[in-house]
């Protein structure tokens, strides 16, 4: 039997899925599931995960009949600037306050390689900035540091 790949994208990322699927369904089994009704811990994680599995043998299959292109290599430029964003804004959050944490990773993240013009970065930022700071500090009240003062 010879069993053709079309999508190598859709077969990656579905079997990514299903890995984390049932990594999240071996945690989740270790807490109390209860039922339906009553809900324990591991309940929702394990569905989450079953679902999540589920998703991803079906993004799995898809790959078997829909054309698509082949996987590039990886370009490091891309990935440092996502992480270096990332981890920028994890390590600033603190001392800078969110609305600058969020400055620097979009920056870092910018220098990655997305094709946007600068003026588009800033209305991203203005946009992201308000709405972190309208969600998390004033509609959900988490005592996250807004500017560094």
């Amino acid at each position: 039997m010879n069993i053709k790949i079309r999508h190598t994208k859709d077969l990656s990322s579905g079997l990514i899925f299903i890995f984390l699927g049932i990594i999240g369904m071996i945690l989740a089994h270790s807490l109390p599931m209860g039922s339906a009704s009553q809900m324990g811990a591991g309940y929702f994680p394990f569905i989450l995960g079953a679902f999540l599995a589920l998703l991803g043998l079906i993004i799995a299959l898809r790959s078997l009949w829909a054309e698509g292109e082949a996987i590039k290599p990886w370009e490091l430029r891309p990935l440092l600037g996502v992480l270096g964003g990332v981890l920028a804004f994890s390590f600033l959050i603190q001392p800078l306050g969110l609305v600058l944490a969020i400055f620097f990773l979009i920056v870092i993240s910018y220098w990655g390689g997305w094709n946007s013009r600068f003026l588009e970065v800033f209305i991203l930022f203005f946009i992201l900035a308000g709405l972190a700071v309208g969600v998390f500090v004033y509609g959900l009240r988490l005592p996250i540091r807004v500017w560094p003062i």
